[in-house]
């Protein structure tokens, strides 16, 4: 006998967390808009061995991601195994049949339907009925994650809001697949380096105290970040360290000591005169021309950065 979808007609939603993850049914009508019903979410839910099948399908569309191998299909001829990490899109009423008769596996899922989600899904152009691999599930998670914190956080969830939430994790999802497949992704010890560099710390950060951040030999380091970024290590720093300082400049209850001590600073001519150096002026004149627009409108202003 097919396995049907386990009925759920409580009035109110009825959650479920447990080791293998959490999921989320609402009543038998789902959550309503009047574009897009929601009737359940599922995030990283632990299956046994076995298989599902229904040969009806549902009242839905099912979206699911699987995290574990497993067979996927529309047709009851659905032995082939895929990896890790392959999702599938069932439209309403058509037959799904997934899972694996010999090992434990994970998926997380969303019922819905309504006008919306199929104007988002023509828009996301996901493959429909056919397995396709997704490069970044944590995506479809976080979207999922987002998505059930809205309907779950509100008596009356706000509909553009939980529209929008599915729409973007499906563009997501979407980008991921499109994106130049012969571009790397940024290794995260670089990604941390960088993250220090834009947050402008005030102490004293050396080409050394980077380079040991990222796991890497200076000259090493030096080569990928600029590759990477376009940049030098320290002149990204110093970039990030003066375009802060012109914005603080704008705080006319710091002085210029305080704003290069700020930004790493220490000696206030080495300050000055890379702050020059950067934008063809001194701090002081910087902040003088500022106070001299005051009272200035906004088009004014523009006419005289532009002299």
């Amino acid at each position: 006998m097919p396995k049907p979808c386990p009925p759920h007609t409580q009035n109110a939603p009825h959650t479920s967390a447990h080791l293998g993850g959490l999921k989320r049914y609402f009543s038998s009508q789902g959550w309503l808009s009047r574009d897009l019903t929601i009737r359940g979410v599922g995030i990283l839910e632990q299956m046994s061995p076995g298989r599902i099948e229904r040969p009806l399908g549902t009242q839905d569309y099912l979206l699911m991601l699987f995290h574990d191998e497993s067979c996927i299909g529309a047709k009851p001829s659905w032995n082939k195994i895929r990896p890790a990490n392959t999702m599938m899109i069932w439209p309403t009423g058509t037959a799904h049949y997934y899972g694996n008769e010999t090992s434990a596996y994970r998926h997380s899922w969303i019922h819905c339907d309504g006008r919306s989600l199929k104007e988002m899904l023509a828009k996301s152009g996901l493959p429909i009925l056919r397995p396709f691999a997704v490069d970044s599930p944590t995506l479809f998670q976080q979207g999922l994650s987002d998505l059930l914190a809205e309907l779950a956080a509100y008596t009356r969830p706000d509909p553009r809001i939980t529209q929008c939430l599915l729409e973007l994790c499906l563009l997501r999802i979407r980008q991921s697949r499109t994106r130049d497949r012969t571009a790397s992704r940024v290794p995260e010890k670089l990604l941390a380096v960088q993250r220090l560099i834009s947050s402008v710390p005030a102490e004293e950060v050396t080409l050394a105290d980077m380079a040991k951040m990222a796991g890497m030999s200076p000259p090493y380091f030096c080569s990928q970040f600029k590759k990477t970024f376009g940049a030098s290590p320290m002149e990204s720093l110093i970039h990030h360290r003066l375009h802060h300082a012109a914005h603080l400049l704008t705080n006319w209850n710091l002085n210029i000591s305080e704003i290069a001590a700020q930004v790493g600073y220490q000696d206030l001519f080495h300050f000055s005169k890379m702050f020059r150096k950067k934008f063809g002026v001194s701090p002081r004149k910087m902040r003088m021309r500022d106070r001299g627009q005051v009272g200035l409108s906004s088009e004014e202003r523009s006419q005289s950065v532009l002299h």
